[in-house]
C-alpha cells in the first residue's frame, strides 16, 4: 500500500470538496485515507461547530463524530476505502505540516469568501502548502470548479527551474497513475520591463523565459517527460504527451489552462519568508484562483 493521503476536514463546504476529492486520489493510488480535524489549542469549548457554524446533535458531541462522519462519507465516494480518523488539538498550520511528513499527498479545501473566518482558513492552507513535507493538494470550492472531463489533461508550469523539473516529474507520475494525458506548459514574456517584474516577487517562480528559449525548453521536459515513463516501464504512447508555448504572464496562462485540466502541477521556490516569496507568486495565485486542482510540489529540506 503507498503512503496514505491526508486530508484537512472542518466540516465546511470547501472541506466536502476536498474530501471528496481525496477519497478518490487515496483509492487510485492504493493508499489509506486520513481524515484530520485539528482544533486550535487554545479552543476548550467541546462543541464542534466551524466558523460558527451550527452542527446539530454531533456538533454538540465534539469533534470525534464530525470526523466519523466525514471518514464514512469518504468510504461512500471511494467504496472499500481505508480510512483513519485523527483529531488534533494544536495550530492548524503547524499539525497539517506534522501529519505530511509520511504521507503521500496532503490535500486542502480552497476558500473564495471573504470575511475573518476564511482570510484566517486561507492563511493556514499558504502556510501548509509552503512548509509541508510532501506535496500539496488544493481544491477549489464545487462552486467554481470546472467540470472534469474523461480526457482532461494533467497540465504542469515548466520554465526549467529545479522547483518545476520536480512537478514535472510529480506531473508525470501523476498522468501515468491516472491514465490520463500529460501537458507540458512552457509561458515566455518579451520586453525588458517584463524581465525585470519577473525578477521579483510580482509575478514569475524563479526563472525568466525568453522566446528564444522557449522551444528548447520545451525539447527538453518533453524528452524527460519519456524517460521517466520509460522507467516506469510505461510502453511506448501509453500515456498521450503533448507539450505548448505561450506568450504572456505566467498566472494568466496557467489558469485558463486550469479550465479544462484535471490538475495543475507547480512548483515552488522552497525558501523562507512571506507566503507569495515562499511559494512564488505564481503560484501563490494560483492555489487561490485555479479551477482545478492544484498540485504544489517543493524540494525537501
Amino acid at each position: 500500500m503507498g503512503a496514505p493521503v491526508v486530508v484537512g476536514y472542518d466540516a465546511s463546504e470547501h472541506a466536502g470538496a476536498a474530501l471528496r476529492w481525496a477519497a478518490r486520489e487515496a483509492r487510485t493510488r492504493g493508499a489509506a485515507l486520513r481524515v484530520v480535524y485539528v482544533r486550535d489549542a487554545h479552543d476548550l469549548d467541546v462543541a464542534a461547530r466551524p466558523h460558527g457554524t451550527d452542527l446539530g446533535e454531533r456538533g454538540d458531541e465534539g469533534a470525534w463524530p464530525v470526523v466519523e462522519e466525514a471518514a464514512a462519507l469518504a468510504r461512500d465516494v471511494a467504496p472499500g476505502l481505508e480510512t483513519e480518523v485523527y483529531v488534533e488539538y494544536a495550530a492548524p498550520a503547524a499539525a497539517l505540516v506534522e501529519l505530511s511528513r509520511d504521507a503521500g499527498a496532503l490535500v486542502l479545501g480552497a476558500t473564495r469568501h471573504g470575511g475573518l473566518y476564511e482570510a484566517m482558513r486561507a492563511t493556514v492552507v499558504m502556510q501548509v502548502t509552503a512548509h509541508a513535507h510532501c506535496p500539496v493538494v488544493v481544491v477549489p470550492p464545487a462552486e467554481v470548479a470546472s467540470e472534469v472531463a474523461a480526457d482532461a489533461p494533467v497540465v504542469v508550469g515548466y520554465d526549467g527551474s529545479a522547483q518545476a523539473t520536480l512537478a514535472l516529474d510529480a506531473g508525470t507520475d501523476c498522468a501515468w497513475l491516472l491514465g490520463r494525458p500529460l501537458r507540458v506548459v512552457v509561458v515566455w514574456r518579451p520586453g525588458v520591463t517584463e524581465w525585470v517584474v519577473s525578477r521579483g516577487p510580482t509575478e514569475h517562480e524563479g526563472h525568466d523565459v525568453t522566446e528564444g528559449d522557449a522551444g528548447p525548453l520545451l525539447e527538453r521536459a518533453l524528452a524527460r517527460v519519456e524517460e521517466r515513463l520509460q522507467g516506469a516501464g510505461a510502453a511506448p504512447g501509453a500515456v498521450e504527451v503533448s507539450g505548448v508555448v505561450h506568450e504572456g504572464q505566467v498566472v494568466r496562462v496557467l489558469h485558463r489552462e486550469s479550465e479544462a485540466a484535471e490538475r495543475l502541477v507547480v512548483g515552488t521556490r522552497g525558501r523562507g519568508g512571506f507566503a507569495s516569496l515562499l511559494l512564488g507568486s505564481a503560484t501563490h495565485t494560483l492555489v487561490r484562483t485555479a479551477r482545478c486542482p492544484v498540485l504544489v510540489v517543493r524540494a525537501s529540506g
